[in-house]
C-alpha cells in the first residue's frame, strides 16, 4: 500500500509528540501553533488509518500502533540528516574505486586514453582498474555488479532492463576474410559476392543479438548464410578465418593485425561502441566518470 499523503512535516510532528507526549511543549518544541501540529498529526492518522495517541484530562499516550510507528521511524531524521550532508560534501567519490571493462576485441585506442587521461587529471584520488572480457562474461559482470562500466557494443545492451548507456563511438559493420580467398583480390565487395560463401560465427550463446543480428543483416540482402561453424570468442573467429574455414561479419573498430586478414566496410550498417552501467550503482565515482567523458 502507499501512502502517498504523508509528508516529511507530518513524520517530523509525529515524532516531537511522540517524545514529548505533550503537544504543548512538541509545539513549543517545533515553533509552531498547537492547532497546526494537531491538524497535522491528524492527517497523519487519516492517511494511515489508524489512531496513533490517546488523549485523556491525564495526557497523551501512544496507542499500540503509535508505539510501533515511532520505533520505526525513531531514527529516520537522523537518517535524512546524515545523507543529506554526505551527498552536500564537495569531494564526493573522491578517494574511491571504479571498475571498468572493455569489449576484449574492441580498439580502446580510438578513444579510451583521453578518457581516462583527463578524468585521472581532474581525480586524482580515485583508484581506476581496468578489465578486457569477452561478450557475455562482459554482459554478466556488470549485471552481477563486478565491473561498474563497461564499452561494449550497442547490440549487446540495448533493451536490457535497468541499463544506462551512451554512445562513444561510431563505428561500421566490416566482411572479414582470409587473403587466401578469391574475393580478397577485390578493391571491393558487395553481399552479392559473398552469398554463396561459408560462414563462421560467434555462437549465439555468447553473443545472441550479435548472431541474429548478422542472419538478420544478411537477409536483408537475400540470402539466409551458410553457417559452418559457431566460435566462443572472436580470437578463436579470427583464427577460423584465416585459416580458410569461411568469412566473418564483424565491428570494422574490431582489432586485426593479421596480415593474412583483409576486410571490407560495409557501408549504412553503422554499429555505436558504447558506455554503459546500471541505474541502480551507487557508487559515486562512476557519475564522476561518465559524466567526465560525456562532458569532452
Amino acid at each position: 500500500m502507499l501512502y502517498k499523503g504523508i509528508t516529511l512535516l507530518q513524520i517530523e510532528y509525529f515524532i516531537a509528540v511522540a517524545k514529548s507526549l505533550n503537544f504543548t511543549d512538541a509545539a513549543r518544541n517545533l515553533y509552531v501553533s498547537q492547532p497546526s501540529l494537531s491538524k497535522q498529526i491528524a492527517l497523519l492518522e487519516k492517511e494511515i488509518g489508524v489512531q496513533l495517541f490517546n488523549r485523556s484530562t491525564r495526557g497523551v499516550r501512544l496507542t499500540p500502533a503509535g508505539a510501533v510507528l515511532y520505533k520505526e521511524l525513531g531514527n529516520v531524521l537522523d537518517t535524512i540528516h546524515e545523507a543529506i550532508e554526505k551527498s552536500s560534501k564537495k569531494d564526493l567519490g573522491e578517494e574511491g574505486s571504479i571498475t571498468i571493462g572493455c569489449l576484449d576485441t574492441i580498439d580502446t585506442d580510438n578513444f579510451l586514453p583521453p578518457f581516462v587521461k583527463c578524468f585521472r587529471e581532474r581525480h586524482k584520488g580515485i583508484n581506476m582498474v581496468f578489465e578486457k572480457h569477452s561478450f557475455k562474461a562482459l554482459r554478466e559482470k556488470l549485471m552481477g555488479g563486478s565491473l561498474d562500466i563497461i564499452f561494449t557494443l550497442s547490440f549487446e545492451i540495448e533493451d536490457a532492463p535497468d541499463i544506462v548507456y551512451d554512445t562513444i563511438f561510431n563505428s561500421k559493420s566490416s566482411i572479414v576474410m582470409s587473403t587466401g580467398n578469391p574475393l580478397s583480390k577485390k578493391e571491393y565487395i558487395t553481399f552479392e559476392d559473398i552469398r554463396d560463401e561459408d560462414f563462421v560465427f560467434i555462437s549465439r550463446d555468447e553473443s545472441p543479438k550479435g548472431f541474429d543480428g548478422v542472419i538478420s543483416l544478411c537477409r536483408s540482402h537475400g540470402f539466409t548464410p551458410n553457417i559452418v561453424k559457431q566460435l566462443p570468442n572472436i580470437g578463436s573467429l579470427l583464427f577460423s578465418v584465416e585459416s580458410g574455414l569461411g568469412i566473418a561479419i564483424l565491428d570494422f573498430n574490431i582489432r586485426m593485425k593479421n596480415s593474412n586478414l583483409k576486410h571490407f566496410e560495409i557501408e549504412n550498417d553503422q554499429i555505436a561502441i558504447v558506455m554503459a552501467w546500471k541505474k541502480d550503482n551507487m557508487n559515486p565515482s562512476v557519475s564522476l566518470f561518465t559524466n567526465s567523458v560525456l562532458s569532452r
